[in-house]
């Protein structure tokens, strides 16, 4: 639904409370208590349908019909039953925006046998009321005195917010991050989530300045596309961080339908959220762990951690925790070991971690964090201190927070202890620098800051929408089409060879034979070793191995070399299809030459398919001793090659294949350009269901399929993320010097290009673009600016070859951001100074233009300096309307793209009929 109304949610001007009354126990009172007791400071009014004058002194009235106003924000408090027919009422009354707190709508049902809390969704679709809920804990902004919940205590203000889905979690929480010290914008929880949900807060989020990072606490989520764009726009600019429970089967809330080949639901929602940039964590303590390095740390230069402690037991428990967690040791310089043993005993071990003795004194520790400072090979210290009878804890302290000053060390800490060292924790806290209770918890903590920057590069890969090699679409889609229209839901054993063959990926040469005769006329023409597989109708069907009847099944025999051998093994076969398959009509025996690949190291890939995030990328071990789905990892399409190698990262059969592949780099090469051309074919050929590869092997050529399945469907899937549009890329001649230029959709790798581009620019150019003069543009700056969703966000460059032939440079680029609702975008335009007559600006414009209406995107709106007249002059050619905004002293210009279809679009955008 997107922030629609959202304003009036977050920051209602007045609030009527629907059901409340002077009982104790009455749920809509403790709502009323809680925002006088806030100090809001907006309009208040009671409905109940008992006669009151007034209840806790706020003026009540018994129905919606005698409101003199209409009310910001209404807050419904009665029984399930009463609910559907009051967000009725409320929104012909001209209420925008409601919280019910109704429990229990899941579990009561209305007249047509559906729960109530759809007949609540219905009611809001009908009259454009937005609702939080039902079933909430209601909403929280202490910067706007705003306490609307019935919560036991109110939470102090802060830069976090947080969303959540249960009331009693969140009730938890709020005690939790008062005895830490932490401090919310907004908190809010969803509860059934029927209206407002998790991304259409996190799309207001993103866009709040008093909002520094996020907290979400999931339990599902319904529009996994929307929740993927949301996210990924909102991490690109601020920490969020996730707890998603219901992680196995018994603790799921809501049954799960699993698609084919998955065992579990939760490596799912792990892909998701890590190709969101969110940093998932297992459980509340560490969410807040986490929130402390993330907000309080630098980034991280290198994801190795040097660590110092008095005393030897304190520092192995570090280094334990992080090998666990896959992190690395810092390596020390032989200098940085030098200095150091000149404050050290003798006997110290001379490496990391570091022993500083048990009788460590402030200048000790003072002196090793500036000579760690010194080392290039050291960015990250965990500072460990055990109480000492022979030193103070808190002169300790404030020796570490003095030698960290001026440092580009990233210094945490650990006061181990708990009644002697508050003191010291404190001062920590005051300087900014995190600390912890124990070394377990530190150690966890920064590794959350290195799996965190782990996400955010992964986020800013831009897979393309098109291989780089020749594929034939074409005949492909031609085999799935015929087979669609003969009513068949899978392809065949070689039709299935055909799609894949037509991508790049090799197979194994086969030939198929109707039966037993057949297979020895294949031996006896060169009489080499052969492998049989017997083919019958469900063995054309991707994932069997779980599958009922599966288990144990004999497919294939291989290394026949006589004509005995090929017939008793055929009999084989035959016997175990019979019974395990009985019902399956027989197809006959694939044949393979036995050296046609190498043994070994077997890998599964293919795609399958989820009712909720659309097609998956799965990856993982094959083979006859191997539990094949234990090891299967899945990714979310498009793919790249960094993307691809790593998921492959995830499998043990990778540590396998860099131990005892003969040629380990060219072997994952060969399955990274695998799994990024099954990627692309899901995006290419969306009917397809369900593929797999089973197994993929690899000899002097690459990766080879041996055995290859595909299912079908009539209806597409479509990936919850959008590849790099390439076919948006067409290239144009400028009429006045003759260059060929690629207008193109930008790209994370256009950050060089983009910032020189930026730096060549005049100041005056500058100032028309930004609206301020600017000198410098850090590598962030310019690396937020092409690196985008091309969802909410789109940026077309023009890109032209350099004269010397040293790559491209920019010579003008444009771009929009779209609101979620895809109602408005705003758009920038610059063009090289060098550029000027060449119509480069009207060109870009013009693009982008057709792009926004083709999205169905309602109008374009931007801003222009009033002594801007080229771009002036621009607009009214293109038919922008152009107005003087007093207030902001700049020119606002409109170009109505779509016409607006609904009531609610129209007052949106307060868009006024010809």
């Amino acid at each position: 639904m997107g922030t629609r109304y959202l304003e009036s949610l977050f920051n209602p001007a007045s609030i009527v409370i629907v059901g409340a009354s002077e009982r104790a126990d009455n749920l809509g009172g403790m709502v009323l208590r809680n925002i006088m007791g806030g100090g809001y400071p907006g309009r208040l009014l009671v409905i109940n349908e008992h006669d009151y004058e007034n209840v806790h002194g706020v003026p009540c009235i018994r129905r919606i019909s005698q409101m003199d106003f209409s009310p910001s924000l209404a807050i419904i408090c009665t029984p399930p039953d009463t609910v559907p027919k009051l967000i009725r009422k409320l929104g012909k009354a001209g209420v925008r925006t409601a919280i019910v707190m109704t429990g229990g709508m899941s579990r009561a049902h209305s007249k047509t046998g559906q729960p109530l809390m759809y007949s609540v969704r219905d009611a809001a679709r009908e009259t454009g009321v937005r609702v939080l809920g039902p079933n909430t804990i209601g909403l929280m902004v202490p910067g706007r005195s705003l306490n609307a919940t019935y919560a036991h205590m109110g939470v102090i203000p802060g830069k976090v917010a947080f969303i959540g889905q249960s009331g009693t979690v969140a009730s938890s929480l709020i005690d939790w991050a008062f005895a830490r010290g932490v401090g919310f914008s907004y908190f809010l929880t969803l509860g059934d989530g029927m209206d407002i949900d998790h991304d259409d807060l996190i799309d207001y989020l993103a866009q709040d300045s008093h909002t520094r990072a996020i907290l979400l606490h999931i339990e599902n989520i319904p529009n996994t596309r929307r929740f993927m764009s949301a996210v990924r726009v909102a991490s690109r600019t601020k920490p969020v961080i996730a707890v998603k429970s219901g992680r196995v089967p018994e603790s799921e809330w809501f049954p799960y339908a699993l698609p084919a080949g998955i065992s579990r639901s939760d490596p799912i929602f792990d892909a998701m959220l890590q190709r969101g940039g969110v940093l998932r964590v297992d459980g509340l303590d560490q969410m807040f762990d986490a929130l402390e390095t993330l907000t309080r740390m630098r980034p991280l230069r290198k994801e190795s951690l040097a660590i110092m402690a008095n005393g030897v037991g304190p520092g192995v428990l570090a280094v334990d925790r992080l090998a666990a967690l896959g992190g690395e040791l810092a390596e020390l310089a032989p200098k940085t070991i030098d200095a150091l043993a000149e404050h050290l005993p003798p006997y110290w071990t001379r490496k990391n971690p570091i022993d500083l003795n048990y009788d460590a004194c402030p200048e000790l520790y003072a002196n090793a964090i500036r000579i760690l400072a010194r080392d290039p090979g050291v960015a990250n210290v965990l500072v460990l201190y055990a109480p000492s009878l022979t030193e103070d804890s808190l002169q300790i302290a404030d020796s570490v927070v003095q030698a960290v000053k001026g440092t580009r060390l990233n210094v945490f800490t650990c006061w181990l202890g708990q009644s002697t060292v508050m003191d010291a924790r404190d001062e920590f806290y005051r300087a900014g620098l995190p600390s912890f209770f124990s070394p377990e918890k530190a150690v966890k903590a920064f590794m959350q800051h290195v799996n965190h920057q782990r996400v955010q590069r992964l986020l800013k890969e831009t897979p393309e929408s098109f291989t780089d090699h020749f594929a034939d679409r074409t005949h492909t889609r031609k085999l799935v089409l015929n087979a669609l229209r003969a009513k068949r839901l899978h392809l065949t054993s070689e039709e299935a060879r055909e799609v894949i063959r037509d991508y790049g990926i090799k197979t194994v040469e086969t030939q198929y034979c109707d039966d037993v005769e057949g297979v020895l006329e294949v031996f006896a023409v060169e009489r080499r070793p052969i492998n049989i597989t017997l083919v019958h109708e469900l063995s054309c069907h991707p994932f069997m191995e779980h599958k009922k009847g599966g288990s144990g099944y004999r497919t294939t025999i291989q290394g026949l070399n006589s004509e005995s051998a090929i017939l008793d093994s055929c009999k084989i076969l035959m016997d175990e299809y019979r019974h395990s398959y009985p019902d399956s009509g027989f197809l006959g025996f694939a044949v393979q030459h036995t050296y046609q690949h190498v043994g070994g190291i077997e890998f599964s890939v293919g795609i399958t398919r989820d009712a909720t995030f659309g097609p998956l990328v799965v990856c993982g071990a094959a083979g006859a001793h191997i539990n094949v789905i234990s090891d299967r990892q899945i990714a979310l399409p498009p793919l790249n090659m960094v993307l691809a190698r790593e998921l492959l990262k995830r499998t043990y059969m990778y540590k396998l294949l860099k131990e005892f592949s003969l040629r380990p780099e060219e072997d994952i090469r060969a399955i990274g350009e695998t799994l990024v051309t099954l990627s692309q074919i899901v995006i290419d050929i969306p009917e397809i269901k369900g593929l797999e590869i089973l197994p993929l092997l690899f000899n002097d050529e690459g990766a080879v399929a041996v055995e290859v399945a595909i299912d079908l469907s009539t209806k597409p899937g479509r990936p919850i993320i959008q590849p790099y549009p390439r076919e948006l890329e067409e290239w144009i001649v400028l009429p006045k010097s003759g260059r060929r230029v690629i207008l193109r959709a930008a790209r994370a790798e256009d950050e060089p290009a983009h910032r020189v581009f930026h730096e060549l620019q005049s100041p005056e150019s500058i100032r028309y673009r930004f609206f301020q003069y600017r000198k410098h543009f850090s590598r962030e700056d310019v690396a937020q600016m092409v690196q985008i969703d091309y969802d909410r966000e789109m940026v077309f460059v023009a890109n032209a070859p350099r004269e010397n032939g040293e790559g491209e440079e920019t010579l003008g680029t444009v771009r929009v951001w779209t609101d979620a609702d895809n109602l408005r975008c705003e758009f920038a335009v610059m063009v090289h100074d060098k550029m000027k007559g060449e119509g480069l600006g009207m060109t870009l414009m013009q693009k982008m233009i057709d792009y926004c209406r083709s999205r169905g995107t309602v109008e374009m709106v931007g801003n222009v300096l009033h002594d801007n007249r080229p771009m002036l002059k621009l607009a009214e050619r293109l038919g922008f309307e152009v107005t003087f905004n007093r207030e902001e002293e700049v020119m606002d210009l409109r170009l109505v793209l779509n016409e607006p279809e609904k009531a609610w679009q129209r007052e949106r955008l307060k868009f006024v009929p010809d």
